[in-house]
């Protein structure tokens, strides 16, 4: 071979590598955008559509199995309570618990908002179930108290095991509707599906339970009643807020009910927002703060990006010294070595009018 071959030889075999490399990293970046499209954005466990392509894949190699539905109970009051930035974050920390206490083998996935669907392939019982469920509530109850979530973090599952001629839907359809029947009975966690179960669908699992339309209220009554109540006040979103402050406006002729508002601003000693870096961390603060320092009845909300705005019904003018002296406390507390910062306040007393509140009318205090 003379020098010309050989050097179209070596630049040929040199080509053919690196197509063969881009076609590996072709492949990696292929596997990895179909790793992604199977995986929930917000846990990455798999998402609806991938669990159920994968259940059923594996399904035709198991003849045994036990298909778990899972939902986190009074799921609502969290996002409500602690803002949905707290919701997330308990749901990324459940999926992690989950993670740890299955098997890599077990097929984890996120249903949709706080539901979560279970497939472990091979032959279990109903003691074994019952025992990874207890697991899991006693990992969620530590896990809510370390992310300072008031009262227990707990599921209410529905479990239905594999029968001949299952696929996922018929698997899912039973394990949702023992899960179902399961919010209307608080007495357990776990409820294996039965047929009797049948008339308790997602729909009519209360007319079942509750069919005299006379008790209709009194199990409305037990369902929206919080359960776990926690101290401080209660945070919602501002729409909600205004919703419930128009609502208390109109009753004020009727009630004579005395309602304040306080909007607290956080500044520096000239008077500006707090630095960027640093508003994240403060605000957290000063929720803290807020939430601790005024009553269960309280509402309050985030008003702007260094504001919150709180409602006290049944508290008058005289009482916003001692409530602004708690919160000021309560915050120096959590920030002692923040002398730069101003807490201000201003009030606000609800009035019968249709007129409504407008932030000009906030009086400094």
């Amino acid at each position: 071979m003379d020098e010309k071959q050989e050097r179209c030889g070596n630049k040929s075999l040199v080509e053919g590598t690196g197509t063969i490399e881009e076609i590996k990293i072709l492949k990696s970046e292929n596997a990895r955008l179909n790793k992604l499209a199977q995986q929930d954005a917000l846990t990455g466990l798999l998402n609806r559509r991938a669990i159920e392509t994968q259940v059923d894949e594996m399904l035709k190699h198991y003849d045994s199995g036990v298909f778990l539905m899972m939902d986190v109970d009074e799921f609502k009051y969290i996002n409500d309570k602690y803002g949905h930035l707290a919701g997330d974050r308990t749901l990324m920390e459940l999926a992690n618990i989950m993670k740890q206490c299955f098997f890599k083998k077990d097929l984890l996935g996120r249903m949709g908002g706080d539901e979560f669907a279970v497939f472990l392939p091979g032959a279990h019982n109903e003691n074994m179930v019952e025992s990874k469920v207890e697991h899991l509530n006693d990992r969620f109850a530590q896990m809510g108290r370390r992310l300072g979530i008031g009262g227990q973090i707990r599921i209410t599952v529905g479990a239905e095991f594999l029968r001949e001629g299952d696929s996922f839907h018929t698997l899912y359809e039973r394990a949702d509707t023992a899960m179902r029947f399961g919010k209307s009975d608080w007495r357990k966690s776990l409820h294996f599906y039965k047929p009797d179960m049948k008339a308790c669908g997602a729909d009519s699992g209360s007319r079942r339970v509750h069919p005299a339309a006379s008790s209709d209220i009194n199990y409305i009554g037990c369902q929206i009643r919080e359960s776990n109540p926690v101290k401080g006040a209660y945070c919602q979103d501002y729409n909600t807020f205004i919703a419930i402050y128009r609502f208390l406006e109109r009753g004020l002729e009727r009630t004579g009910l005395r309602v304040h508002m306080i909007l607290l601003s956080l500044t520096d000693q000239c008077g500006t927002f707090v630095a960027l870096d640093d508003r994240e961390f403060l605000m957290e603060k000063l929720r803290e703060s807020l939430c601790g320092s005024l009553r269960a009845s309280d509402i309050y909300t985030q008003y702007s990006s260094c504001q919150f705005l709180a409602m006290l019904p049944g508290a008058a003018r005289e009482n916003m010294s001692v409530v602004t002296a708690r919160i000021q406390n309560s915050f120096r507390i959590r920030v002692p070595d923040r002398e730069d910062l101003v807490l201000s306040f201003s009030f606000y007393p609800l009035q019968p009018t249709a007129a409504g509140f407008h932030p000009s009318e906030l009086k400094n205090g």
